[in-house]
C-alpha cells in the first residue's frame, strides 16, 4: 500500500486558499448530483415566463410579486443561460461561492489579526444548515446574485475608507453595487443598516473619541442612506402592489397604526426566530433518523460526512497562518464577533417582518429563506461562542470540522432527494406529452391530491404549460391548461365539483377559466410501479381505483385530447430530456392507440414491449391489452393474459373477473369465461 503520510505532509493551506477550501466544500454540499437536478416548484413561474411569454411575461409576472426591477437581472439570466437547469445549477452555485468569498474579504477587513476565525466563520456559513432551497436554481439564482452585490459593497465601502487616495472611486462602485442589490431583490435590505456598524469597526484606528467615530460613521454612511432612502419612499409611498396582500408590508404599517401590538408581536417572534437559526438549526444534521447505517443510502451520507470532517481537520492542520495565532485568543474578537453576528441576525430578519412573516410560524422548509440573510451572523455567533466555551485550539477545530462534514452530509442528501424528485417530474412529462399529445385549451388536469415532490398545484400547473405551448407564443395573461388536486382545491364543495362546476383561478400574472366537467383525471403513482393513467368514465367499475377517483370519473372528458398531434414538447427538447425506451413509453402510446380505436396497433405495442423485456408495473395496466385482444376476439390470447396478470398480481384477480363478466355475452367469451372463472374462482352475481 502506497504510504500516503509524506504526500499530505507536503500539502500547505495559506490563507489565500481559503476560495479553494470553499468551492470544494460547496460542491462536496451542492455538486455531486448537480447534472441531475432540475426545475422545482417557483423555478416554474421564472421558466414559464420567460420561456413562453418572453421578457414581457418576466416583467409581468414580477411586477405582479411586487419585485418589477428584479425582472432586468433575470431577463439577463435567461438570456445568457437559456432554460437548460444544469446551466442554472452551475451559476447559482457559483453565485453562492462568490458570496461567501465576498463576506470573507469583508470580515478580513474588520479582523485583520484574526485569520483563522474569519476563514471559520465564512466556512461555515457557506453550508449553514438553514436555508435548504438551493436546488431552486432558477428560483434563488438572482437572490445569491443581489447577496454577493451587497457584500462587494460593503467590501467597496471599506475600502474607500481604508484607501483615501481612491475613496472616490470605491464609493461609486460601492453605490452602483448596492443598486443592483436593492433593486434585484429586497430580501438583504435590512442589512444596509449593518453599514454604521461596519463603519465604526472600520474607523477604530484612526478615531479614538467616541463621538468623533460616530459622526465619521454616519457621515460616511449617508450617501448610502440616501440610496436607501429613495428605495423605501418609492416602495412603501409610491409604489402600490399589484396583488392585494402580496409583499403588502403589513408590517410596517402595523408599527404606524399600532405600534405596541406590532413591538409585541416581533419581541414574540424574534427570540424564537434567532433560537430556530443558531441552535435549532444544528440539530437536523444530527438527526438520529438519518443515522440508520443498515441504509445504504444513510450509510454513504455518513461516510461523506466523515470524509467531509477529515479533510476540513485536515485542512486546519496544515493552514500557514495557524502557527502565527497564539493559543488563547484575544477576547476583544470574541465579544465582538458575538454582538456583531447578534446585529447581523436581527437585522436580517426585518424584510420578512416587514411583510409579516415569521420563520417559526411557516413550513420550514420553505420559510429557510427568510433567514438567508441572517447566516452569516449566525455563524459568527456558533464560531464566537465555541471561543467563549473552549481554550484549546484544536478542541474548536475538531468540532468545527464536525460541524462542517455534517452540514456537507445534510446538504447532499436533501440534494439527492430534490435529485429524485426531479426524476419523478420529468417521468410525468414524458408520459403525458406521449399520452396527451395536445388538449384543447381551458382543459384542467386533475389528479387526487398533489402528485409531485417539491412542487404542489399551481407549480404543476405551470409547468404543464410550459410542456405543452410553444416558446414565445403567448402573450395573453391566461393560460390554456391548470392542474388541480382534488383534496386540496375542491374539498369544501366536492358536490359541486362532481356535478360539473366553473374552475376559475388567477395567479400571480396569470389567470385560468375552465370546469370541472372539461377536464381529464389522472393518477400518477410511479412509486407503486405505476405508469401515468389517464382515468376514462368507464374506469369507475374498477375496484381498486381510489373512491375519489371513482367517483370524479365522469368528469373525465378524453374527447379534450387532440389524438392526431405529434407527441414532442419544444420545451422537452429544448432541455435535452429524453424519453426512454421503458415499459410505460409503450403504455401510452397503446393507451393512445385504444382511444383512437387502433386496437391492431395496441397488440403490436405490447408484442414490441415484450419482445424488449417490458411488462407491466401494476395490474391496472394489463385491462388495456385486455380490451385490444377481446375486441380482436382473441380469446386465447386474452385468456392467457388474465392468467398472467392473475399469477403476478393476485390482488387483480376479483377486478379481472369484474372485467370478464362485463364483456358482452357471445359463444366465444362464454368458453373463454369458463376457463377463466375456474381458474380465478369468480362467481356470478
Amino acid at each position: 500500500m502506497l504510504n500516503l503520510r509524506p504526500f499530505l505532509s507536503r500539502i500547505r493551506f495559506s490563507e489565500n486558499s481559503a476560495p479553494i477550501v470553499f468551492l470544494v466544500v460547496l460542491f462536496s454540499a451542492f455538486g455531486l448530483v448537480i447534472s441531475s437536478l432540475g426545475i422545482y416548484q417557483d423555478d416554474w413561474l421564472f421558466v414559464y415566463n420567460a420561456y413562453v411569454r418572453g421578457p414581457q411575461g418576466l416583467w409581468d409576472f414580477l411586477t405582479a410579486d411586487a419585485t418589477p426591477f428584479s425582472s432586468f437581472m433575470n431577463i439577463a439570466l435567461f438570456y445568457l443561460l437559456g432554460v437548460k437547469p444544469l446551466y442554472w445549477h452551475i451559476a447559482a452555485l457559483v453565485a453562492r461561492w462568490l458570496t461567501v468569498t465576498v463576506f470573507w474579504l469583508v470580515l478580513r477587513r474588520l479582523w485583520p489579526a484574526n485569520p483563522l476565525q474569519n476563514f471559520l466563520a465564512s466556512l461555515i456559513f457557506a453550508i449553514y444548515p438553514f436555508f435548504n432551497l438551493q436546488p431552486l436554481a432558477f428560483t434563488y439564482l438572482h437572490v445569491w446574485i443581489a447577496y454577493f452585490f451587497l457584500g462587494l459593497s460593503i467590501y467597496w465601502m471599506i475600502l474607500s475608507v481604508q484607501y483615501p487616495n481612491k475613496f472616490w472611486l470605491y464609493l461609486v462602485a460601492s453605490l452602483v453595487a448596492v443598486t443592483v442589490s436593492h433593486l434585484t431583490l429586497e430580501y438583504f435590505m435590512g442589512l444596509e443598516f449593518l453599514r454604521l456598524v461596519i463603519l465604526w469597526l472600520v474607523l477604530r484606528d484612526r478615531e479614538n473619541n467616541a463621538k468623533s467615530r460616530l459622526m465619521s460613521a454616519v457621515k460616511l454612511w449617508i450617501p448610502y442612506l440616501v440610496i436607501f432612502g429613495i428605495y423605501i419612499w418609492w416602495r412603501f409611498f409610491v409604489y402600490q402592489t399589484p396583488i392585494d396582500g402580496r409583499h403588502d408590508p403589513i408590517g410596517v404599517k402595523l408599527l404606524f397604526t399600532d405600534p405596541i401590538a406590532e413591538i409585541l408581536i416581533i419581541l414574540t417572534n424574534i427570540v424564537p426566530d434567532t433560537l430556530l437559526m443558531v441552535v435549532a438549526a444544528w440539530y437536523k444534521i444530527f438527526d438520529p433518523l438519518l443515522f440508520h447505517l443498515a441504509d445504504r443510502r444513510d450509510l454513504l451520507f455518513v461516510f461523506l460526512s466523515v470524509v467531509v470532517s477529515l479533510g476540513i481537520f485536515l485542512i486546519f492542520n496544515r493552514l500557514e497562518y495557524k502557527n502565527a495565532e497564539s493559543e488563547q485568543t484575544s477576547p476583544v474578537w470574541k465579544r465582538e464577533a458575538l454582538w456583531f453576528g447578534l446585529i447581523i441576525v436581527v437585522l436580517g430578519l426585518i424584510p420578512p417582518y416587514a411583510d409579516g412573516l415569521f420563520i417559526n410560524d411557516k413550513n420550514p422548509l420553505w420559510s429557510s429563506r427568510l433567514g438567508l440573510a441572517s447566516m452569516l451572523g449566525a455563524s459568527l455567533i456558533v464560531v464566537a461562542l465555541l471561543e467563549l466555551v473552549s481554550s484549546e485550539v484544536r478542541t474548536r477545530l475538531v468540532i468545527i470540522a464536525v460541524l462542517v462534514g455534517f452540514s456537507v452530509g445534510y446538504h447532499a442528501r436533501y440534494t439527492n432527494e430534490f435529485r429524485w424528485a426531479w426524476k419523478k417530474e420529468s417521468n410525468l412529462y414524458r408520459q403525458l406529452i406521449l399520452r396527451i399529445p395536445a388538449m384543447q385549451p381551458s382543459t384542467a388536469i386533475i389528479a387526487e391530491g398533489e402528485i409531485l415532490y417539491y412542487m404542489g398545484d399551481y407549480p404543476t400547473a405551470y409547468a404543464i404549460n410550459t410542456v405543452y405551448t410553444p416558446p414565445l407564443s403567448d402573450k395573453d395573461e391566461y393560460v390554456d391548461y391548470w392542474f388541480f388536486g382534488i383534496t386540496t382545491n375542491f374539498g369544501k364543495n366536492i358536490g359541486g365539483f362532481l356535478k360539473g362546476m366553473d374552475i376559475d383561478v388567477s395567479h400571480r400574472s396569470v389567470s385560468f377559466t375552465g370546469r370541472s366537467d372539461q377536464s381529464l383525471i389522472i393518477s400518477f403513482e410511479p412509486d407503486q410501479g405505476q405508469c401515468l393513467y389517464v382515468i376514462r368514465p368507464q374506469d369507475s367499475s374498477f375496484r381498486k381505483l381510489p373512491p375519489l377517483l371513482k367517483e370524479a370519473s365522469h368528469l373525465s372528458a378524453l374527447d379534450r385530447i387532440d389524438t392526431s398531434a405529434d407527441s414532442s414538447s419544444s420545451f422537452l427538447q429544448a432541455i435535452g430530456l429524453q424519453y426512454p425506451d421503458d415499459w410505460c413509453t409503450y403504455y401510452q402510446k397503446a393507451d393512445l392507440a385504444r382511444q383512437n380505436e387502433n386496437y391492431e396497433k395496441v397488440i403490436g405495442l405490447w408484442q414490441d414491449a415484450r419482445e424488449n423485456g417490458f411488462s407491466p408495473g401494476a395490474h391496472f395496466e394489463y385491462f388495456l391489452f385486455l380490451d385490444a385482444f377481446t375486441q380482436f376476439k382473441r380469446w386465447d390470447d386474452a385468456v392467457k393474459l388474465t392468467f398472467e396478470a392473475a399469477r403476478i398480481f393476485p390482488i387483480a384477480r376479483p377486478s379481472l373477473c369484474d372485467y370478464w363478466h362485463s364483456l358482452p355475452a357471445t359463444v366465444e367469451r362464454d368458453s373463454a369465461l369458463k376457463k377463466v372463472e375456474s381458474k380465478l374462482d369468480c362467481f356470478s352475481e
